[in-house]
């Protein structure tokens, strides 16, 4: 389901959130027009900016190409653009097309190819995307385009703990909680839900709240507070990025 993103937020997602100078003039000009309300012409400049080679310009193109904020859709546009910024090396990007081919894109006559997904995800797993990370964990852990190993998984999803992205925190606190396939750790569990909180966001933060309720009901006093001793050592050893 599409979310509509705001103005600014779209521009700064792009130039700013991933660390790639914004500096071709199409790049620009495309902010300027959508500043403005004209997606149209903001959709052209940074298409031209994307053809030119600006990564970040054709990033901008591809998420217009996919029908957001007003503009209409065409996706073969879309992952032309994702590709070409993909390509340019913008993190963002290498993560939303490893996506077109983890799912597949038929709108796009894009077929399903987990090696292809998988080979983006590291990509940008190797830039430190912590969401990139976590779906390499996924795939492994679910034995998707690889032998199933779970192991290697939790692997995976530790390294996007360390940066504090919330949905690998829960992952593992559920790990630690069920005892599957590491051994039981309800302090270890609950240490896990505490740093996903500090890392949530207004629109996850009632999720983790209310499983952090459901299962401080099944604890002690002791693991509780062993929980919070153990949250407070990882911080220490990863400060948060």
């Amino acid at each position: 389901m599409f979310m509509r993103i705001s103005k600014t937020a779209f521009v700064l997602l792009a130039a700013i959130s991933w660390g790639i100078a914004p500096a071709a003039a199409d790049l620009q000009s495309g902010i300027e027009a959508y500043s403005a309300g004209d997606v149209t012409a903001a959709t052209q400049a940074w298409a031209e900016g994307g053809d030119a080679g600006d990564a970040t310009s054709a990033f901008l193109a591809a998420k217009m190409y996919e029908g957001n904020n007003g503009a209409p859709a065409n996706p073969y546009k879309a992952v032309k653009y994702m590709t070409l910024a993909a390509e340019g090396n913008h993190v963002q990007a290498q993560v939303e097309l490893g996506d077109y081919y983890r799912t597949g894109k038929p709108d796009a006559d894009i077929k399903s190819n987990v090696d292809e997904a998988l080979r983006w995800y590291e990509k940008a797993a190797l830039n430190q995307h912590a969401e990139a990370q976590m779906k390499i964990g996924e795939m492994h852990y679910n034995g998707e385009g690889a032998e199933r190993n779970r192991f290697e998984g939790i692997r995976w999803y530790e390294l996007a703990a360390e940066k504090y992205y919330t949905p690998a925190l829960i992952f593992l606190s559920g790990i630690y909680w069920d005892g599957d396939p590491l051994p039981q750790d309800k302090a270890k569990a609950y240490s896990f839900l505490l740093l996903a909180r500090q890392g949530a966001t207004d629109d996850t933060r009632a999720g983790v709240d209310a499983l952090m309720g459901q299962r401080e009901k099944q604890m002690s006093r002791a693991q509780m507070d062993a929980g919070i001793r153990l949250a407070e050592a990882f911080r220490l050893e990863h400060t948060k990025r």
